[in-house]
């Protein structure tokens, strides 16, 4: 892999550094890693798929009996489309997250060139994945057996083939932007798409049909995330540092270097954890006895070995590369990790292809298969405050919430004020409660339950997190100036400022959106395959507390927004969803039939009121709660709009004559939350500041 043609000037050395071309910069290129990388990973490939049983006779689940060349074709087919799409990534990520702002557009463009050429051919590997794919199921020759029926029976009706369709959509659409972007925002957009492309083929592999299923899916989903950040990072990086004038750019190669180890250091640690929490759930303990096993302890190993490798490059080529020089002594050492990389990608690759060991029949309960867990007794409030059920998703993104909020305190220190701290924390808490204790256990089996759920992340949660003021909390408490690149608080404030925002929180999408997502969410066929997905109803649940922030953002959220609606503006959307809760109340309590009634009488519950009764009280608790916060919400804006029409309408205070001539104070400038006026770092929302 090198980069593509086109070389940015190189700028006089004005003096020592990493801005002038130094004698290791100007000298010969490192040798390039990539065919040793490319035949380690081929060879542990054939070995891993051979020892762990694809090549056998016998039929396993999801593996059919086909010729060699499908198996083989396909998992090479599959490991070069991993390949590409965390090369993808790592180019998109350079330009987005790593390049300062003075970054020579020249190099720029050529970075955003590579990473749409990297991303046609992820969408070219995802279709030579497709083709392996059908041979494989249909047992047919990919050379001359498949037919334009079967690739529209895969790609339409199985979970597998939409699932690459969309990778196969993803990928093209991330070339398309790469290559019509010119800015690092363009490049984040881009980034975003391909860190999606990354995730479907989670949800319909071993994860999508394992016990503990979201735990599973979303641990997994974690792991391929981190991985395409940290190997295609580390890959582009090696890439533009054996190229001496793209080093000699001015740029700040030591910068960028140091800032990525950082990010490596995350991305590793994810990878471990989540890849022990996946393999733990997939062979149910750490009984490493089976094949499927061994191959995880070896890739256990070869994860051991990448973190040794990394700690090297901290004490040896990271020092080498701040003292201006070291690009060779970076290229030595981040190719052994390269290789070692690749090695480790095959192992996985040939891993996926490897079916874990199978539960043996009759240990299952198919209730608790369904559920999670032990269908529960009758409700009670004990049940309501004990009776916990993680949630892999929702525990993970409140753990995270609290430990950044909690880092943003120590560094502000006690100027924030304690009612927003117990606001967030508050909400948070609530969130866990409703997400992962007994309601959660409940909100499966009874509609009522459920119900009570949706209203609660998505009326009262919401309020809570922007009453706590994240965002304010967060440009306070960052530093202006990174190492290398774009710093978290100018990514912030990008973010900001970026269009995507500015469409989600507009009056006229985010009402849509949040209705819809409310009321409408239970009249559609989503509502039922949530409950029959575990991981899809983790999603779901997520999808609720953002599409109302987006929503109430505007409205209520004290954080900094461009372009603030007026308080007129602001009445009118929440005056907005105050006749939905009955409306909504009435039509599910006129049904004629029950909402989801395969998945509520196939669990067999002996308990409480019939299905229909408990449609009708969930109903009328959809009416009344959401009555409720739908007109706290006004009267909160009302309150809030008198203060301030009084405030701003009160003659201001005669100052006291002093015998003492004073000198006038300063004038403190506030920065304003909702102006969209240019400034400093982009505008005045990133210098937004507490009042």
């Amino acid at each position: 892999m090198t980069t593509t043609d086109g070389r940015p000037p190189v700028k006089a050395p004005a003096s020592g550094g990493e801005a002038s071309v130094s004698a290791d910069a100007a000298g010969s290129r490192p040798a390039a890693p990539w065919p040793l990388a490319a035949a380690a990973a081929l060879l542990v490939l054939a070995l891993v798929v051979r020892f762990g049983g694809a090549f056998s006779a016998e039929v396993v689940p999801g593996l059919t009996r086909t010729g060699a060349l499908t198996k083989g074709g396909l998992a090479v087919a599959e490991l070069a489309a991993h390949a590409c799409g965390a090369v993808t990534v790592g180019w998109l990520l350079l330009v987005a997250v790593f390049l300062p702002a003075g970054a020579p557009v020249p190099v720029v463009r050529r970075f955003l060139r590579a990473a749409s050429l990297w991303a046609g051919a992820w969408a070219l590997c995802v279709l030579a994945v497709v083709m392996f794919s059908v041979s494989d199921l249909f047992g047919v020759p990919v050379t001359t057996g498949v037919t334009g029926n079967m690739l529209r029976t895969f790609l339409l009706e199985l979970s597998q083939g939409r699932a690459l369709l969309a990778v196969a959509v993803a990928a093209v659409a991330a070339a398309v932007a790469a290559q019509a972007a010119s800015t690092p925002g363009g490049a984040g957009y881009a980034l975003v798409v391909a860190l999606g492309g990354l995730v479907p083929p989670v949800f319909t592999g071993h994860a999508a049909g394992a016990s503990f299923h979201a735990a599973a899916v979303y641990s997994l989903v974690a792991h391929v995330l981190a991985a395409a950040l940290w190997v295609g990072g580390l890959v582009v990086l090696v890439a533009v540092a054996r190229n001496p004038l793209a080093v000699a750019g001015g740029w700040g190669l030591g910068a960028v270097v140091a800032r990525y180890s950082r990010l490596a250091a995350v991305c590793f640690a994810a990878v471990a954890v989540s890849g022990a929490v996946n393999a733990w759930i997939r062979l149910g303990g750490w009984d490493l006895g089976s094949r499927y096993g061994a191959l995880v302890a070896a890739k256990a190993a070869a994860l051991a070995g990448l973190g040794a490798l990394g700690w090297w490059h901290r004490r040896v080529s990271l020092p080498a590369l701040r003292a201006g020089g070291g690009r060779g002594v970076f290229v030595r050492v981040a190719a052994v990790e390269v290789v070692v990389m690749a090695a480790t990608m095959a192992l996985a690759t040939g891993l996926s292809r490897t079916p874990p060991p199978e539960v043996p029949q009759g240990t299952l309960d198919p209730v608790a298969l369904r559920l999670g867990f032990p269908l529960p007794g009758p409700p009670s409030w004990g049940a309501y405050l004990l009776e916990w059920r993680i949630d892999s998703l929702l525990s993970v993104l409140v753990l995270v919430a609290a430990v950044l909020y909690a880092a943003g305190l120590r560094r502000v220190g006690r100027s924030w004020p304690l009612g927003r701290v117990l606001a967030w924390y508050g909400g948070l808490a609530l969130m866990l409660l409703v997400t992962c204790g007994g309601l959660a256990r409940y909100s499966m089996v009874l509609f009522s339950a459920h119900v009570v759920q949706h209203l609660v992340l998505s009326l009262v949660v919401p309020v809570l997190l922007l009453l706590g003021a994240p965002v304010s909390l967060a440009l306070r408490s960052l530093p202006r100036v990174s190492g290398g690149g774009r710093s978290a608080r100018e990514l912030l404030v990008a973010v900001l400022r970026s269009r995507a925002l500015a469409l989600a929180c507009r009056p006229v999408a985010a009402p849509v959106v949040f209705v819809a997502g409310l009321y409408g969410f239970y009249l559609s066929p989503v509502f039922e395959a949530s409950l029959r997905n575990h991981a899809l109803h983790s999603l779901v649940m997520a999808m609720w507390v953002v599409s109302a922030l987006a929503y109430l953002w505007p409205v209520l959220g004290v954080d900094p927004l461009p372009g603030r609606p007026s308080p007129r503006v602001r009445f009118a959307l929440a005056a907005v969803m105050v006749p939905f809760p009955a409306l909504f109340g009435a039509v599910v309590a006129g049904r004629g039939g029950v909402l989801a009634a395969d998945w509520y009488g196939g669990l067999g519950r002996t308990w409480g009121d019939a299905l229909a009764r408990d449609q009708r009280v969930g109903a009328g608790l959809a009416w009344a709660l959401g009555e409720v916060a739908a007109l706290a919400v006004l009267a909160a804006l009302t309150h809030h709009w008198l203060r301030t029409t009084t405030a701003a309408a009160r003659p201001p205070a005669t100052p006291v004559p002093s015998a003492t001539p004073v000198a006038p104070a300063p004038a403190k400038v506030a920065g304003a939350a909702c102006s969209g006026a240019s400034g400093a770092e982009g505008g005045r929302v990133g210098q937004a500041t507490e009042e």
